[in-house]
């Protein structure tokens, strides 16, 4: 059995071809649905190594997850397009919010994959890994792959502020309520929500509480690390959003950084 000392880039890139391998064969002779289902028992149920098991999970439900992730634009939709009648809404917004709590729980067991295991795997290699498992849905798998990322720099940049105390990750709940980070700030609940993308930080309350909504750039992220310039930059907008007042949109732009490869901060 391996342990978790014992896993190595030759490790996570075996099982992934793996698990690759066995869905496009299982496909081919018994159709996904039950391809899908061989896969998730022996790469997954039939896993002793925890890490491992994980990690396999992460690449055998990629299919599974691009699909609820399709539906959730559907349901999204629908729920907007004004045309369904009562039964209709909250029939369908039960199911939304079935598939967003399926959703939430894939990404922070993606998240948490990358980064107990960055060192293993490059996101290049994981990005292919998901398009692949998936059956080629590559605007899924980058926008997980991004979302996790942009969740774990902010996460890098939080832990550094000592005017933030108890610093955690939300839980699959708090985290449905948009709030990707829960702490206390001058005695006071702040929750704290990564975005992707290039935009104001947000500030308003929520729930009777500060929230605060952060983008982070792109370019702040090498690889799975933070760059220095970008750990400075989210610091900057984060402590700028907490003394901004509360219902206000804080009016900095990115575009007066310049972002430039540099030293690295692991995380």
């Amino acid at each position: 059995m391996l342990t978790e000392e014992r896993l190595i880039r030759a490790d996570f890139a075996r099982r992934a071809n793996e698990i690759i391998r066995s869905i496009d064969e299982g496909r081919a002779q018994f159709g996904l649905s039950e391809a899908l289902t061989q896969t998730w028992e022996q790469f997954v149920l039939a896993e002793p190594d925890v890490e491992l098991r994980r990690f396999s999970e992460v690449i055998a439900d990629a299919r599974r997850q691009a699909t609820t992730q399709r539906q959730l634009d559907d349901d999204r939709e629908q729920l907007h397009h004004g045309h369904l009648n009562h039964e209709q809404l909250v029939e369908r917004g039960h199911h939304y919010e079935l598939l967003r709590y399926q959703a939430c729980v894939y990404n922070h067991l993606l998240r948490g994959t990358i980064e107990l295991h960055a060192e293993q795997f490059s996101r290049a290699q994981l990005l292919a890994w998901l398009t692949s498992a998936s059956q080629g849905v590559h605007a899924w798998a980058l926008g997980e792959i991004t979302g996790a990322t942009s969740e774990i720099a902010l996460h890098a940049a939080l832990t550094g502020m000592p005017e933030l105390e108890g610093l955690r990750y939300g839980t699959v709940e708090e985290d449905l309520q948009g709030y990707d980070f829960v702490a206390y700030w001058q005695g006071a609940l702040v929750t704290i929500d990564a975005k992707t993308g290039l935009y104001h930080p947000l500030t308003e309350r929520k729930h009777g509480h500060r929230h605060l909504e952060i983008s982070v750039p792109r370019e702040s992220i090498a690889e799975f690390h933070l760059t220095r310039r970008g750990l400075d930059i989210l610091r900057h907008e984060v402590r700028q959003a907490l003394h901004a007042a509360p219902g206000t949109g804080v009016h900095a732009s990115h575009s007066h950084y310049r972002f430039h490869p540099g030293r690295t901060v692991k995380y």
